[in-house]
């Protein structure tokens, strides 16, 4: 798979990597990627919450 990110998006990546966080632009994408699959399991527990909420009461 081929992506052109934007040159913002390029330019972030780039301090990422500069700042020494990062060894290349891969671990910059992998790690932007955790964060929303971390997102995606918080919004699906709250999710479950209020649905099981919304069943009690």
């Amino acid at each position: 798979m081929q992506i052109v990110l934007p040159p913002e998006v390029e330019a972030l990546v780039q301090r990422q990597i500069t700042s020494g966080k990062y060894q290349n632009a891969i671990a910059v994408i992998l790690a932007g990627v955790k964060l929303l699959e971390q997102q995606e399991d918080i919004y699906q527990g709250r999710l479950q919450d209020l649905q099981q909420d919304a069943r009690i009461g």
